[in-house]
């Protein structure tokens, strides 16, 4: 399971922006807000800004946070939905 949620992903980003881009305060604040002792370390939460400012986005694929499975999802239907597909056409001749 994915140990930092889309919740604490994006209170941290915007603690940064709100402590002047400070790092730390933005930890110190998450310890604050959900009571948590361990914080995300210093290089995901600056993976996390390099995303944020890249996409504009706090979810996404990278910085120690588990991957999106939605194109797999995606896949896992259309196929499915296809094989659904063959096995009613041959059922039907």
């Amino acid at each position: 399971m994915d140990q930092w949620t889309g919740v604490h992903r994006a209170f941290v980003i915007r603690a940064y922006y709100k402590s002047n881009d400070s790092i730390s305060t933005a930890q110190r604040l998450f310890k604050k807000q959900f009571s948590i002792y361990q914080t995300p370390p210093t290089n995901v939460i600056k993976s996390w800004l390099r995303h944020f400012e890249s996409t504009g986005s706090s979810q996404g694929g990278c910085g120690g946070y588990a991957r999106s499975s939605l194109p797999q999802i995606f896949c896992t239907i259309c196929n499915q939905c296809l094989s659904n597909e063959k096995n009613f056409s041959s059922s039907v001749k």
